[in-house]
């Protein structure tokens, strides 16, 4: 867990400051509040049906959730010959969570391979790899699919990873290598540059080396409410979605075929499956996984480019590497930068930020940092007329103790309750800030999950081969993986 660890053992840090972080994420996430900050995402929302008077009484499937992991689980779940019935409750507007106020990347730059390969070994680490590089292509075919491309401004790009530290570019390089050198079929569009040989057009003269490799972009509010509407038009006798309708709580219900009672202010529904798709929130229902997922505060922001900086929308996206921590950016082809980061340059390197689960205030150091990096990060910016900024906000990511998330089905110890054999909880959640090349694909294997173990689909449609069993949902992890509880005085961590 190095991005805790990193830190939680930060001996400059008080051991009180990272104390109360460690209570924070040991603490109760709550649902969704209604006050936020404005995501620049959510400016214009999606008109759904407006929800129903009424609650269905029973359901075959409760999806707990609408981002885009809730979306990709309801789509692989309908997409068989014998569609479940859904009902995907979402506790504010659709997709107003972290998939409507993240970075809208599609990016996986290859730089933990060397990493995992340390820790799992070489097969392991490729596997984990390549499910993550699948995203991209994925996530543009579903896209052109559904004929949503223009309006999600879903688009390959070419990323570019920037280091300005010469310590820090050696490092990359070292890394880049072994990537190349054991994976090169996939990181056979990455490259770099260097000194001298930074392109102009880049307009990156104080970078001192650059990775670059193909990458995705596109409005994830946009790409995810176009899918559901599209389930619901294809599908409108087996799945409902119901927004403003937080889950209160979940109790086992008499019922054999129906063990799960979900309660909601707007009634009680009767389910054989709930599934978790809450991500910074899923301690709240399953309070076994506090302290191994939690929540982390990120900021975003869109900001007006300089008027001699070309549009480069549909050119590259950017990650701008610095001492502690990391900005991401990416272009609209309306010229809107959005940029998000400043993690590190928060209020105590970051630690403030750690268990926090709303997504109500701004982190004033990191609003000054994002205020001012772009101008800095490239020549030749020109001027702005008017305000820069356009809009910040935050929003909450979910981190998990053992840098992975989780998926399948929950072990009974985790949420107090059993299907008794005829059903199930389960989760898709905790991307570590890496959604966009994560989650897609773990709400396709949750569904195969789950529709394998309902007895509906073949062997070898069942066949989960290519996921990584580091994600994988079990007693043994959640008995192993979680966080210290407290910071002694001499700054180290004990169970």
């Amino acid at each position: 867990m190095p991005f805790i660890n990193e830190i939680l053992m930060d001996p400059l840090l008080p051991a009180s400051a990272r104390q109360q972080a460690i209570d924070r994420m040991y603490s109760d996430p709550g649902v969704p509040q209604s006050a936020t900050t404005s995501s620049f995402w959510l400016q214009t929302p999606r008109t759904f049906e407006p929800k129903s008077p009424t609650l269905p009484t029973e359901i075959d499937v409760v999806i707990i959730g609408s981002g885009i992991t809730g979306a990709s689980v309801a789509r692989s779940l309908l997409g068989n010959a014998n569609p479940p019935s859904i009902l995907m409750l979402e506790a504010r507007g659709i997709c107003s969570g972290a998939t409507g106020r993240n970075g809208g990347h599609i990016l996986e730059i290859g730089d933990d391979y060397a990493e995992l390969a340390d820790s799992f070994g070489m097969e392991d680490a490729k596997r984990i790899l390549r499910f993550r590089l699948a995203h991209l292509n994925e996530m543009l075919a579903v896209a052109e699919e559904l004929g949503i491309s223009e309006e999600s401004q879903a688009r390959k790009v070419q990323f570019l990873s920037i280091y300005f530290s010469e310590e820090q570019w050696q490092a990359a390089l070292k890394r880049l290598r072994q990537f190349k050198e054991e994976m090169p079929e996939e990181a056979a569009e990455w490259t770099s540059f260097e000194g001298e040989g930074i392109p102009k057009d880049f307009h990156l003269d104080r970078a001192n080396g650059i990775i670059a490799g193909p990458a995705g972009a596109l409005w994830p509010y946009k790409f995810v409410t176009s899918v559901l509407a599209h389930l619901l038009k294809e599908y409108p006798e087996n799945i409902r979605i119901e927004e403003h309708t937080p889950v209160k709580a979940i109790h086992n219900s008499a019922s054999p075929d129906r063990p799960y009672k979900v309660e909601t202010d707007r009634g009680t529904v009767l389910a054989k499956h709930v599934i978790h798709c809450t991500n910074a929130h899923v301690g709240h229902l399953v309070p076994g996984l506090r302290g191994r997922i939690f929540p982390v505060r990120g900021q975003m922001s869109a900001q007006i480019p300089g008027d001699q900086f070309p549009n480069q929308a549909n050119d590259h996206s950017w990650i701008f590497n610095h001492d502690r921590g990391f900005d991401y950016l990416t272009q609209l082809p309306s010229g809107q930068m959005m940029l998000g980061g400043g993690f590190a340059q928060g209020e105590l390197a970051g630690a403030a930020d750690l268990g926090i689960a709303t997504d109500s205030k701004l982190s004033m150091l990191i609003a000054i940092h994002l205020s001012g990096a772009l101008p800095v990060f490239f020549e030749d910016w020109g001027e702005v007329t008017g305000r820069p900024v356009q809009a910040m906000w935050t929003g909450n990511m979910a981190f998990t103790s053992d840098g992975f998330p989780w998926v399948g089905r929950l072990p009974d110890s985790a949420t107090g309750r059993s299907g008794h054999g005829n059903g199930g909880e389960w989760i898709s959640a905790a991307f570590g800030g890496e959604g966009m090349v994560q989650s897609w694909l773990c709400g396709r294997a949750l569904a195969t999950m789950l529709l394998a173990e309902d007895g509906v689909l073949d062997q070898s449609d069942a066949d989960l081969g290519w996921f990584p069993k580091q994600l994988i949902a079990s007693k043994e992890r959640l008995d192993s993986t979680a966080l210290p509880r407290v910071v002694d005085s001499s700054h180290r961590a004990s169970l």
